[in-house]
């Protein structure tokens, strides 16, 4: 068994960060931020850390039948949010992941990684970028943020400057764009997983 194991916050505290992102939500434009990435119709999007899907349901009409969306959380009743959500709005392309990190998808089979909001949160960041590495298609998109809030929920160790030195170290990714703390790396190379 793994040291230090990421746990899902308790539901009383996953019931107050629903509300505070409900809130935040109205004053965000999720379409601008899931766009930066580029997505295509027929793409393959990781929303890894998914919470109450913000991404997910955004992306998933964008990418449409063609494409699929892993919706992955720790959290079993974000799970059941997302696939509740998923049922009620007939939408057939989210596939929903219960995991800390692990993807279990194939090695480069995403074309897109939605990283908001949710590195701060994880204990054991360098595992969660290597998995990402893992499973994004060379030329790939990881999507990038962390407000304000998740930052000082996580007592944040990795800043901006720390996530791009460490991704464009051996120059495996490169900052494709940034925009107001949205950051987007193309992934350059082959990661050996």
């Amino acid at each position: 068994m793994q040291k230090n194991k990421q746990k899902p916050m308790p539901w009383f505290a996953f019931k107050i960060m629903s509300l505070i992102m409900n809130i935040k939500k109205k004053f965000r434009n999720i379409d601008e931020e899931i766009s930066l990435a580029g997505m295509q119709t027929g793409d393959y999007i990781l929303d890894f850390g998914c919470g109450l899907g913000f991404n997910t349901f955004p992306a998933a009409q964008k990418v449409g039948n063609n494409g699929k969306v892993f919706a992955l959380d720790i959290n079993p009743h974000a799970i059941k949010i997302i696939r509740e959500k998923s049922k009620n709005s007939n939408l057939k392309n989210i596939e929903t992941i219960l995991s800390d990190c692990d993807t279990h998808l194939e090695d480069r089979k995403v074309d897109i990684v939605y990283l908001h909001n949710t590195l701060p949160l994880v204990k054991d960041k360098q595992r969660v970028l290597d998995e990402i590495s893992r499973v994004l298609k060379v030329g790939g998109k990881l999507s990038y943020m962390s407000r304000t809030f998740s930052r000082v929920a996580g007592g944040d160790s990795m800043n901006d400057e720390r996530l791009k030195n460490n991704l464009e170290a051996d120059d495996k990714f490169k900052l494709a764009r940034e925009n107001k703390g949205h950051l987007v790396f193309e992934k350059m190379k082959k990661i050996n997983a």
